[in-house]
């Protein structure tokens, strides 16, 4: 595997404050936002074809405890092995769940074409342009032709010149036009995508479902 260094500054520079954090804890109780039918997330997820699913920034499987009894088989992705060992025990009984620690900005070493869904929640709003960058070009790696990812990150056009935390709910940059063209740019097929106001922030996120219409790319 190759290393990118300046990925790699990026990974460090928005992974770090949340390698031991009560954002955790705190988090179980807006849970029912996503998977509530009254709220966006649940009717696009339930579009996914969830054979073979990967979490991506797993958490403490909060989401995860709700998709293992759908999948064939979930795999947990996080660059923190605390939070895989977290979700390890959370989910001791379901025995079709594997465990990933990534480097944070690509899927190694998930199989190119293995997937036919992923999903990310919560996570990817924090992420920087370049890592939702890297992310996408690997997603359509990873993806069986028609496989789809469904995405909530970043609509906050703010400044980009403070550190992401202080920004409205600790948002990166990123806009709903700006995902699409990273996504188009990286040969996938933009399903659908959607603002979403967040706590008191209008249009503060998107919510994006992208598919992979073609072979993989190897």
């Amino acid at each position: 595997m190759t290393t990118r260094p300046g990925l790699q500054s990026s990974v460090d520079l928005v992974g770090a404050p949340w390698k031991e954090s009560a954002y955790y804890r705190e988090a179980e109780r807006w849970t029912f936002l996503f998977w509530d039918p009254a709220h966006p997330f649940r009717p696009w997820f339930d579009r996914l074809d969830l054979r073979n699913v990967l979490e991506l920034a797993c958490g403490h499987g909060r989401h995860a405890e709700r998709v293992a009894p759908m999948a064939g088989q979930l795999t947990l992705v996080d660059i923190h092995q605390g939070n895989l060992d977290a979700c390890r025990a959370r989910l001791a009984g379901f025995g079709n769940v594997a465990y990933v620690l990534n480097d944070g900005y690509d899927f190694q070493p998930v199989p190119d074409a293995s997937l036919t869904a992923i999903y990310c929640y919560d996570a990817m709003v924090h992420f920087s342009p370049d890592l939702v960058a890297a992310y996408l070009q690997d997603a359509r790696r990873v993806l069986a032709p028609g496989g789809m990812a469904l995405l909530h990150h970043s609509n906050y056009d703010g400044p980009q010149t403070t550190h992401y935390g202080l920004n409205p709910q600790a948002r990166n940059w990123m806009t709903v036009d700006k995902f699409r063209a990273l996504a188009e740019g990286a040969g996938l097929e933009v399903v659908e995508s959607r603002t979403m106001d967040w706590a008191t922030e209008k249009a503060l996120d998107g919510l994006t479902l992208v598919r992979n219409g073609g072979a993989s790319a190897g």
